[in-house]
């Protein structure tokens, strides 16, 4: 009897202990983390930026008239993205072949000096050239990733791999209130910048956002001295990326990244061409169906929804994440934004009959309550974008597997 219960025991032992021995989780490396995030910010930064006040710039330069600011505002827009893609493999392959930091400090740099330029424009040229600087520059956005990957292994990277979804949102909050609230420093703050003569002469919130970015960049120098991020020549994950180097489009074979991949374009286009579509129909004068706002107001009001952004990613998409499945969220996530699109024509109908008529040049009537509607089509809006989150989930995913 003894022997039978000694026996009984031992196997239900065995049977409660897992088959292979778990995986300790490797802690993140956090001060690097850390300093790899902060430089991220500098893409969604240099990208919102703009938002609150280039169909302002565009005016008031006399690039185009009121009614084809939009074009002119989009075409300018539309080059940070195009540049981005055309150079952000490339910039994979050169980090590859020199290392991640210089890659990363030459992106970031570059970034500062094409900004200034971009503040200094006077004509259209000036603009598209310096604005297709700046997203060419960003293209290194891949090489962040790829550091993020070398610091963190299969039982950690789960973790880490969303991190730059939040930072993206951050910096989208950050980015419009900076360019709306500098926006025409000289008259906003005559104490401060009355006597700049340069500022009376054009509105110029990039010279100091310009500044700002340049923080990054000195943050990876001094934590390069300092010896806190990875070595290139002797960590060994490194060398194998360096000797996958050239294999990075034969990803695409597989046709589970391929549909990753599209899933996101579509998901981008979405997102992208809301933000810039919401910007021109907050700036375009009353009689034209817009809502005549200031950039001020646009890149506050931008920034008060980031907050929810932020909220949704790191509170929101984990919740719905653990208790349903991620294709069907995915998917439902994507599709509310047709309900946003059909938004926009509504609200626009509603303020053009209650608020009354005013010309493009007569101050704007204060929406109040209006600005209810207008949040309820941004918050579906930063909804929606949580669909980016799931990207990133199933990029790192597929990577572990």
């Amino acid at each position: 009897m003894e022997f039978e219960t000694l026996a009984t025991q031992i196997n239900e032992d065995a049977e409660s202990q897992p088959l292979l021995p778990k995986k300790q989780v490797t802690p993140l490396p956090k001060a690097q983390l850390a300093i790899v995030l902060f430089a991220r910010l500098a893409e969604p930064i240099a990208y919102t930026q703009i938002f609150p006040y280039i169909n302002a710039m565009v005016e008031e330069l006399h690039i185009a008239p009121p009614k084809q600011v939009g074009f002119y505002s989009g075409l300018i827009d539309s080059l940070f993205a195009l540049t981005q893609l055309c150079t952000i493999v490339h910039w994979g392959g050169l980090s590859d072949r020199i290392g991640r930091r210089p890659v990363v400090l030459i992106g970031l740099s570059g970034v500062s000096v094409a900004t200034l330029c971009f503040g200094l424009s006077n004509t259209l040229w000036q603009l598209l050239l310096s604005r297709a600087l700046i997203g060419a520059l960003c293209g290194n956005v891949a090489v962040i990733q790829c550091v993020i990957s070398d610091i963190t292994d299969e039982t950690n990277r789960n973790k880490a791999f969303p991190l730059p979804a939040l930072i993206w949102y951050i910096g989208a909050m950050i980015g419009p209130l900076i360019g709306g609230l500098l926006s025409h420093p000289a008259e906003r703050y005559p104490n401060v910048f009355g006597n700049i003569p340069l500022l009376k002469k054009r509105s110029l919130p990039r010279i100091t956002r310009a500044k700002r970015l340049k923080s990054p960049s000195a943050t990876e120098v001094s934590s390069n001295a300092s010896g806190v991020l990875i070595d290139d020549s002797e960590d060994p994950q490194k060398q194998a990326a360096k000797q996958e180097g050239g294999k990075k489009l034969g990803l695409l074979s597989d046709p589970r990244v391929r549909r990753v991949v599209v899933a996101g374009f579509f998901m981008e286009f979405l997102m992208i061409g809301f933000d810039a579509v919401f910007v021109l129909w907050s700036y375009t004068p009353l009689s034209l169906g817009g809502l005549q706002r200031k950039p001020a107001e646009i890149g506050l009001f931008l920034s008060v929804v980031g907050t929810f952004g932020i909220a949704s990613t790191t509170l929101i998409f984990p919740y719905l994440h653990d208790r349903f499945k991620s294709v069907p969220l995915f998917t439902a996530c994507v599709a509310g934004f047709g309900l946003v699109y059909a938004m926009v024509p509504f609200v626009g109908f509603i303020v053009k009959k209650v608020l009354p008529p005013v010309s493009p040049q007569q101050p704007a009537p204060p929406l109040k309550g209006l600005w209810g509607l207008v949040l309820i089509i941004l918050v579906f809006a930063r909804a929606g974008a949580m669909s980016y989150s799931y990207v990133h989930w199933f990029a790192a995913y597929f990577r572990g597997r």
